[in-house]
Order: C-alpha cells, then structure tokens, then sequence
C-alpha cells in the first residue's frame, strides 16, 4: 500500500512510525522544516517539507496510487482541505482527524470526499469508558465485532495465580478461565509457554469470548469493585461527554474544574451531576468530596500536569481506579509505574485508530498491546495455506508468537493443540515486534 500523512506532529509521527514498519511506499509531509528534522532520524519513510494543501505538493506525491490518505495536524481546516484536495486529485481512502462538533451531526462528518472522520475526544472517551466498566482492567481490544476481547489486568499479590505456571493454572480450571497470552514484567514482554509462573505486578493479557474473559479477572483479584460512583476532573466537552455516558449508565458522579464558566455548562446540561468548582489537585477539596469512596477516578483536564498529579493524589486517597489523560504518548507506558491504572492519550489513540486500516496480506486488523510494541492481528485463513487440515501441534508455527482465539463461522473458539485451522476460518494472534513478519508470512501461505 502507498500511505500519504499530513502533519509530523505527535499523531502524524506515531501513525507514519507504527505503519512504516509494516510498509515501505509510507510518505510524511510536514510544512515545518525544522518539526520535520526533528523527526527524521527515527522514521524510516520518505519525508517531503510542504504544504498538505497544496495541489502541487500533492500532485509530486503522487494522489492516482494513493491507497490512504491520512490528514492528522493540529488544524482541523488544514486536514479537511488536504482530504478534500486529495479526493480531487484520486486518493482513494481518505481521513481526516476532526475535533470541532460544529463539523459532525450524529458523529458523522458533514462534509464530502472524507471518506473517514476521527474526533480524539470520542475514541479517548470510549477508551476511559471501556477501562472503567472493566474495573479490573487496564486496557480493552476487541476484534471481530466485539465477539473476542482481549483484557490487560495487573497481578495482585496473594491472588489465586500467583506462583502458579500456567499449566497448573489449566489443570485446575481448564476452560474456566480464558487464554493468558502475553505478559509484560517490567521492560519485558513475553509470549509465556506452560511452564510461565504468574507473578505479583505481572501485566497479563487474556483473550477469548467476552464473557469468559470478564469472568477470568476474578482469579486475578481483578474486578471485584463495582462501578457505581465515579469523580472526574475537568468539565470540558470530554468531561461533559463522559459523565453523561456515565450517568445513562446509572453512576453517580461528580465533576470539579477550576473554570466557573465550564462548571456552569456542566451544571445546565448534567442535571443528575454534582458539579463542584474547584482545583482537582486540592488534597482537602478531594478528601471531602470522599474521594476514596469512589469507584473510579478520571482527570481530563486540558492540563496534562493537573491530570497527573490529581491521579496521583486520588490512588493515595483510596480511590478505585484511576484512568489519566495525557498528551504525550511516551507518558503512556510509563504512569502505569507511578502507581495509576491506566493513561490515555487521545493522539496515541488516533494513530491506533487510523493504522488499523492499512491492510496487508492476510491481515484484517492490527493493534498495538500495551505499548509494548507488540501487537494483536487478526487474521484470515485462506485456501493457499499448505497445512490446512493439521493439528496446531503438528505446525511449525512462529516461536515469538501465539495465537488467542479462533472464530469458525462466526463461533469463538478456545484454540488447543489439537485445534484444525480451515479455509474461512479467522484467528487473533499476539506476536512480539520480531515474530510480525513470520507471523504474516505464516498465514499468508507460507511454508509450515
């Protein structure tokens, strides 16, 4: 596939580092010169300085033989001209990352040659949303509409599989329990084998159907809170939209920004909300709002330092959870270590969003695990598999790999050595950074 990015800021780079290691034909256009210095040295993609809205600039690129066209700055004006510009000149995907309302009715864009719209408010909305209801989650994917879901869930010390390896995990609960895949300990990240042992503060990954998956994060000591009253910091349109997700939910909540006129706003359209004015790092205004009687405890306020900091406060105070705002994406894996639960970053979360469409081979969808620079694929089986009609045990299948979960005709299946993979069938797979490639190559045809 030939890619096309505008902009070279946080979204435009992590989109062109994710997919240029997929893909060769990946071209950055940034207008300035010394951003895209900046960033020169760690992508391998073809860098153009210039405009994103320029015909000219474009038409060098190259639009007739663009498979995507991904338009990413700042601006949301800037990145509706380019994809409207590289429409007319024969791009043929096109998308735009939007964040004004005012362009959106019923969250479709108004506007024609945009073939895809992305607002980072929503998908960080959805990603909090997603963590919070999963109480004992830290992260959510779910692939094939919905019907596998992949959890991340911290080890708590003295949790049932603590010190168990994962073969007498299975002698004991067999198919109770979903498929524990990938572990992150510390820096590392490993595909675990039957003779893994569980340990305390181990980042486990499970996979299976929804349901099985919920229910496995009891033997974690992972879920066993309830989310029924949650506190957020920040009553901005992300705030705002939160908390109304929330409270259709049945939770109650509370909502403290230091703005009047934002709590004023909030107040109007929240009616079921208790909307506080205040500072969301104040340590007394938190005690006394009973901040450790909460279930959950969000900050996303347009002050990245304010979010951390109050996060921090809150874990200290007892709170539940804590899910944190962030826009850097380097912040991301690293807060989790500090103590909170889990870190959202609506431009990390762009560019995930964005490089699930870039399909190759037998891929239909890709994501990254816990920032580890692993990844989820999705994959089909095809007919020009040469070893259709065996037994998982019998192929040779990629060491730096897994797979998690397989769907026949639309059936989530647990996948076991003596598993038959066939043509139609599809199956999420979770590989380490250098098993990607053979993992591909597996599926693609290639020998067992």
């Amino acid at each position: 596939m030939k890619i096309v990015i505008i902009g070279a800021g946080a979204v435009g780079f992590q989109l062109a580092k994710v997919i240029s290691q997929r893909e060769h034909d990946v071209i950055l256009i940034e207008r300035d010169l010394d951003r895209m210095n900046s960033v020169s040295e760690d992508l391998n993609c073809h860098l153009v300085n210039g405009s994103g809205v320029s015909p000219t600039v474009l038409r060098e690129v190259g639009m007739k033989d663009c498979d995507l066209f991904a338009a990413v700055t700042d601006s949301d004006e800037i990145n509706i001209i380019a994809c409207q510009t590289a429409h007319a000149l024969g791009a043929r995907v096109k998308v735009a990352r939007v964040r004004e309302e005012e362009y959106y009715e019923d969250h479709r864009l108004l506007l024609d040659g945009i073939d895809l719209a992305i607002n980072p408010d929503h998908e960080a909305v959805h990603a909090i949303r997603e963590v919070l209801f999963q109480t004992g989650a830290t992260e959510v994917h779910e692939f094939a509409g919905g019907k596998v879901r992949v959890v991340g869930a911290k080890v708590e010390p003295d949790s049932w599989v603590e010190g168990k390896t994962l073969m007498e995990i299975n002698r004991e609960l067999g198919r109770k329990i979903a498929l524990v895949t990938t572990i992150v300990r510390g820096e590392e990240t490993i595909i675990p084998r039957g003779d893994t042992v569980i340990e305390p503060d181990d980042q486990v990954f499970l996979a299976g159907r929804r349901r099985l998956v919920d229910r496995s994060l009891f033997y974690f000591r992972a879920g066993v809170r309830s989310l029924t009253k949650v506190m957020i910091v920040g009553a901005n349109a992300m705030g705002r939209e939160l908390a109304r997700d929330l409270l259709n939910a049945g939770v109650k909540v509370k909502i403290i920004d230091r703005n009047a006129e934002k709590c004023r706003r909030a107040s109007e359209q929240l009616r079921n909300a208790l909307v506080l004015h205040g500072e969301g790092s104040d340590t007394d205004l938190l005690e006394s709002e009973g901040v450790a009687e909460m279930d959950g405890f969000v900050s996303v306020s347009q002050d990245e330092e304010t979010n951390i900091m109050a996060c921090l406060l809150a874990r200290n105070l007892g709170a539940g959870k804590t899910v944190c705002l962030v826009n850097r994406p380097d912040y991301v894996p690293m807060l989790p270590k500090l103590g909170l639960d889990s870190a959202i970053s609506p431009r990390l979360s762009t560019s995930t969003w964005i490089a699930s469409f870039v399909k190759r081979g037998a891929v239909i969808s890709a994501e990254n695990l816990g920032y580890s620079g692993a990844e989820i694929l999705q994959l089909a089986v095809s007919e020009s598999c040469p070893w259709l009609g065996k037994q998982l045990m019998e192929l040779d299948f990629p060491p730096d790999a897994v797979i998690g979960a397989v769907l026949k005709r639309g059936r989530v299946e647990m996948p076991g050595g003596d598993t038959v993979l066939a043509a139609g069938d599809e199956v999420v797979v979770f590989a380490l950074p250098g098993g990607v490639a053979a993992v591909e190559e597996f599926f693609a045809g290639g020998e067992e």
